[in-house]
């Protein structure tokens, strides 16, 4: 069967992501609760937490001293939060983990329908580079809204939004095809446009109005995302814009390479 006859015809770096993802919410979902819980806890990204790696009195209810009670008081908060040297890594690892089975199959449906023209055209390596740096800068949107918030957060939907603004550069151009690889970066199928070009292209704006309503739409009934809990709706948006801003410098890394 040739590939233009699959049902399925996925870049594999998205297959082995969803894989992964799924493979993660079985230990999560499956495995002993104690594994799942260490899991969330080294992995989820918690906005405090990171607060307290910059900042190690930003909890306290003071910081006008610094004596040896409140030397005492950061060491347990520290270890009560989880606080240590790899907690700057959860602005990435947080992306693996999911609330639900629900949530997982909503975000792993969207990577597959949004990421995998961005897979094509990036290639793999560069693909995950890109997605990896979109879910960072969802986190870090998040972050900078709510510096002390103790809710964990998880989900891979930033970096997915990266992935969907990135189509935004090149689905809607004149002649563009979504299954463009790299090796077929030559007309008819042209690089991503610069961002001046889609203030003037209709079908472009359009899809980030829908974008930012039904992202709206989320934030308020998080349940249509297959969450109970809040949607963290500034990670997506924090992703979304990365993505439309840098997916240009991305895929001519990718072509140069």
């Amino acid at each position: 069967m040739s590939e233009r006859e699959k049902i399925i015809n996925l870049p594999g770096v998205i297959t082995v992501l969803i894989c992964v993802l799924a493979g993660l919410q079985c230990v999560v979902e499956y495995g002993p609760e104690p594994i799942a819980q260490q899991m969330y806890q080294a992995f989820a990204f918690i906005p405090a937490r990171l607060s307290l790696v910059m900042d190690p009195h930003a909890l306290l209810p003071t910081r006008s001293t610094f004596d040896y009670d409140t030397q005492q008081a950061v060491e347990r908060l520290n270890a009560a939060m989880g606080v240590g040297q790899l907690t700057i890594l959860t602005l990435f690892t947080y992306a693996f983990l999911h609330g639900s089975w629900s949530h997982l199959l909503v975000n792993a449906l969207s990577l597959a329908a949004f990421g995998s023209p961005v897979a094509r055209r990036l290639g793999d390596f560069m693909f995950l580079v890109f997605v990896s740096c979109g879910a960072v800068a969802g986190a870090l949107a998040h972050f900078f809204l709510h510096p002390l918030d103790l809710t964990p957060m998880v989900g891979a939907s930033a970096g997915i939004s990266a992935a969907m603004a990135a189509i935004v550069r090149f689905a809607f151009a004149p002649g563009a095809v979504l299954g463009a690889t790299r090796r077929e970066w030559r007309d008819p199928h042209p690089p991503a446009e610069p961002l001046m070009n889609l203030t003037g292209n209709r079908s472009a704006l359009m899809f980030v109005l829908v974008w930012f309503g039904t992202n709206a739409l989320f934030g308020v009934f998080p349940q249509a995302m297959g969450s109970d809990a809040a949607v963290a709706w500034e990670a997506h948006v924090g992703g979304f814009v990365f993505g439309l801003l840098t997916f240009g410098l991305f895929e001519k890394r990718a072509k140069a390479g």
